[in-house]
């Protein structure tokens, strides 16, 4: 998926969990870590990390 979005032509935005090789395989694009919570439950409290991945500024 890196090696194709490399060579896209216009911006995308991704997100991803935050790992270590996420953040390998996406090294040399934009990339803001934020927290999250993986529910549709407004009420939940387990808090996990996210890598927003982009191509643009």
């Amino acid at each position: 998926m890196a090696e194709i979005l490399r060579d896209l032509k216009g911006r995308f935005v991704l997100s991803l969990n935050d790992r270590p090789e996420v953040r390998e395989t996406f090294a040399g694009f934009a990339i803001e870590a934020v927290t999250t919570r993986y529910s549709a439950n407004a009420k939940a409290t387990r808090r996990v990390g996210e890598l927003l991945i982009g191509n643009g500024s």
